[in-house]
């Protein structure tokens, strides 16, 4: 079995790389000089980094693809503030030579005490009807809870990894029962929880997330808003088909606003809500959505960040460079000025 001895967190510039990786992302291109190559991206436990191929391009074509685990040997360097492999050989490796835990990566949480989290706040809902559709879709549905302790909650975005799904729901129920308390009467709580546990649901079906994550055919054709409202109605039709699961018939309009919290947390129509929030638990459910995605995003580029000092490389996806606290330093001293 290769040995996994680099990993992609920890390269950089001038080094020389001589390990197995995952390919997350494998594509044919063709340069000014007219001569193809390609661009990559590998993965592990430890994160992601780009990679070239400009040599025999061809021999590597059919091998340098979408799920693949290689042992690459080449070079890292920095190119416009980006490190990147670039590839000098590479050989497809067997699925009894690599260990999976090597090249994927994992909530640092564990999902279990996670789960049992979760169950918790479930525990607390006072609404017969809302704790009953929570209990049916997180406790008694073994396929949920199956694909809720393994999946992530994004492909790239934020809490990236698995069982991040589970981290950020659990996370954001604690920030709506705090806001719930303090906001105290105008806020129904257990309608809050609800679409803490909900909004992001669908992606469980969404997402494929075995190996390297994307989006299923039903993801990108449905999407995981509607494949939300989908579940909530399927699971309430079976409650009032179950004899003694709920008092009476599902309330109709408890039934709407629960919807209407899964399709308006994205906040915006142009952020790919098909509606902006109407009632205060929808704003503050993508409020908090909003955050709870962003913390983690930032924080997880401020930990990857390779560049010395107290400041982050540029961040793409946020337009503006990043202050590194201490506990990102790792002992690193900083003369440098801030970067506007």
């Amino acid at each position: 079995m290769p040995n996994k001895t680099q990993y992609a967190k920890d390269l950089k510039d001038k080094d020389t790389v001589n390990s197995p990786f995952l390919v997350k992302f494998s594509a044919m291109a063709v340069g000014k000089n007219g001569k193809p190559f390609m661009n990559l991206i590998f993965m592990d436990k430890t994160g992601e980094i780009e990679g070239k191929i400009w040599e025999d391009v061809n021999r590597y074509a059919g091998q340098a693809v979408r799920d693949a685990f290689v042992h690459i040997e080449g070079r890292c360097q920095v190119y416009q503030g980006r490190r990147q492999i670039v590839v000098g050989r590479l050989q497809v490796l067997r699925e009894d030579e690599i260990e999976p835990k090597d090249y994927l990566a994992e909530s640092a949480l564990d999902p279990e005490a996670l789960y049992s989290e979760l169950l918790g706040h479930v525990a607390t809902m006072k609404d017969p009807f809302c704790r009953a559709l929570a209990e049916a879709v997180l406790r008694d549905d073994a396929d949920i809870v199956d694909r809720l302790k393994r999946a992530p909650a994004a492909k790239s975005v934020h809490h990236a990894y698995k069982t991040g799904l589970l981290e950020h729901v659990v996370s954001m129920t604690g920030i709506l029962d705090h806001l719930a308390g303090h906001y105290g009467k105008v806020i129904d709580r257990d309608l809050l929880f609800l679409g803490g546990f909900f909004h992001d649901i669908g992606k469980l079906w969404e997402l494929a997330y075995d190996r390297v994550t994307d989006y299923t055919t039903e993801g990108k054709l449905i999407g995981h808003l509607v494949m939300g409202v989908e579940l909530v109605d399927r699971k309430i039709r079976e409650l009032e088909a179950q004899p003694g699961r709920l008092p009476g018939v599902f309330p109709e309009e408890k039934k709407l606003l629960i919807k209407h919290l899964i399709l308006a947390h994205h906040g915006q129509l142009d952020y790919g809500s098909p509606k902006r929030p109407k009632c205060l638990e929808a704003l503050i459910v993508h409020m908090v959505d909003d955050l709870d995605s962003k913390v983690n995003a930032i924080r997880t580029f401020i930990e990857q960040d390779q560049t010395p000092g107290r400041w982050t490389a540029l961040s793409r996806q946020y337009e503006r460079y990043f202050f590194k606290p201490d506990w990102a330093m790792g002992g690193q001293e900083s003369p440098e000025a801030p970067r506007s």
